[in-house]
């Protein structure tokens, strides 16, 4: 049995625990019709590199059409809830049809006043990468090729006294491309397991700790390129490769991570804090070196008045990555949180620090979303509410970022004649840090209506600057849904 069929296998278990009980039951039937205009147009910048190979640009004009139905049950004690959606497209541009399907699954039960399970379960098949859930910044654009993911996990807590609970849980994430190789991208397993903690010391006092281990599976890479970073190597330091078997090099990784915060309730209004977070990355060749971050901030949540609410804080960073030479830094937060009236909200944030990016949707032959990262990021929001029914969002952010990379490293240092066998590893640690900076701009619109109507038209342009090749591009996306939801049945 395979491990995706392992973990769909857990859910009908699962749902049969969920349900069974002997409470009052209240189920409902939900149906409906949802249809959907999509238009992405994708405009890639020339590189000043002959040996480049052009990426064309992008335009998508895409109809959509399909049912939807949602099942619920719910006692005092447990509660179940399925979602799907299939639906019919048609890409206007290329006359060509498909049928893509989004499933979900959640619920929980106690099982006494004090403990509680959680499950979730989210299937796509679908060409849009917006449907990812990922906080890696380079998953947006990267083509409309077909996949399928599926997210499982299951969790559980325990209330052990005042604001005083612990737990633990596992996730297990799949993605599966329709189109793999030098051109497609790369399918993986991430399998996440977790602890967490909040204690409750006093009214004064708190902690919150939580650590996880992710094991992350990779399709092997293409021959060819491992074939070419294998001769790099040995052209850098003769015999590097001797005890290394370059036909089965692997991206498979492991990565740790921990956090810690201690909280002190100064006053209702104000609230003092100190967080240590650690994570690191072990990889099982020699593709990327292994990486540490360690990192502790001080801050502080300061409510100024009912309606205004700040937050900041910073400290040390400390970043050592296997054969180089160590780093220190550091890492700054703020963040504004402003009602404006009892209908408008804004909200500003700024962060600078250090991140592993190990899992990208954009993963393929030709290049790896993957490695470590420092990064600056400024975004704004505001949302208003125009009318009883209608709401109105409006978003910009910028993010910089130097992402490491060691082909990006080889191809420059080829591309500069620079003599391998003689450069000084902290040289070739800069060269392998590629530049890229992200600036994102849209809003939203939604207004309910006829009591079972909804519409939403959604827009964002993204405009990406990177040194690496064929990754620098203007986007606009605009996104028009109209749907009917109604309660069918209920008993």
């Amino acid at each position: 049995m395979n491990k995706s069929s392992f973990a769909l296998l857990l859910i009908p278990p699962t749902i049969l625990c969920l349900t069974k009980s002997a409470q009052t039951r209240l189920n409902t039937l939900t149906g409906g019709i949802t249809t959907g205009y999509n238009y992405n147009e994708t405009n890639y910048k020339e590189s000043n590199t002959d040996e480049t190979i052009p990426t064309e640009n992008r335009h998508l004009n895409k109809l959509s059409i399909g049912p939807l139905f949602i099942f619920e049950t719910s006692s005092s004690i447990d509660q179940l809830t399925i979602s799907y959606t299939p639906s019919y497209t048609y890409d206007v541009k290329e006359s060509h049809n498909d049928v893509n399907h989004s499933f979900s699954l959640s619920g929980y039960r106690n099982f006494s006043k004090n403990l509680r399970f959680d499950i979730n379960d989210r299937f796509i098949y679908s060409d849009d990468p917006n449907l990812i859930e990922t906080d890696n910044s380079s998953d947006f654009n990267k083509g409309r090729k077909r996949y399928w993911k599926n997210t499982f996990n299951i969790n559980s807590g325990y209330t052990y006294d005042t604001e005083s609970t612990f737990g633990g849980g596992y996730s297990y994430d799949i993605l599966r491309n329709n189109d793999t190789g030098p051109g497609g991208y790369e399918d993986y397993d991430k399998h996440i397991a977790d602890l967490f903690l909040q204690h409750r010391i006093n009214a004064s006092w708190n902690i919150h700790a939580a650590t996880s281990y992710t094991r992350g599976l990779f399709d092997p890479p293409d021959q060819s390129i491992t074939g070419t970073i294998a001769e790099g190597l040995k052209s850098i330091s003769p015999g590097i490769t001797n005890d290394i078997d370059t036909q089965n090099l692997s991206n498979d990784l492991s990565e740790y991570r921990v956090d810690a915060t201690l909280n002190w309730i100064l006053s209702q209004r104000k609230t003092f804090l100190i967080t240590y977070d650690f994570s690191g990355t072990d990889y099982d060749a020699v593709l990327h070196r292994d990486t540490t971050l360690h990192s502790l901030t001080f801050g502080i949540q300061y409510q100024y008045s009912p309606r205004l609410l700040f937050a900041f804080g910073g400290g040390p960073s400390y970043e050592k990555t296997e054969t180089f030479d160590s780093n220190l830094d550091y890492n700054v937060h703020l963040n504004v949180n402003y009602d404006l009236s009892k209908h408008s909200n804004f909200s500003a944030t700024a962060v600078k620090g250090y991140d592993q990016e190990n899992f990208s949707s954009n993963n393929n032959a030709l290049g790896r979303d993957q490695g470590l990262t420092e990064f600056w990021e400024w975004k704004l929001n505001l949302s208003h509410q125009l009318l009883k029914d209608l709401d109105a969002n409006l978003f910009v952010s910028y993010r910089d970022e130097n992402q490491e990379n060691i082909l990006h490293g080889f191809t420059t240092d080829l591309e500069n004649g620079t003599d391998l066998q003689s450069i000084d590893w902290e040289t070739f640690r800069e060269e392998r840090f590629f530049n890229k900076t992200i600036y994102t701009a849209g809003g939203s619109l939604s207004y309910s209506f006829l009591q079972w109507w909804t519409t939403a038209l959604n827009y964002t342009y993204r405009k990406q600057d990177s040194e690496r090749i064929n990754d620098s591009y203007d986007e606009h996306r605009l996104y028009l849904t109209l749907t009917v939801q109604k309660e069918l049945l209920r008993w």
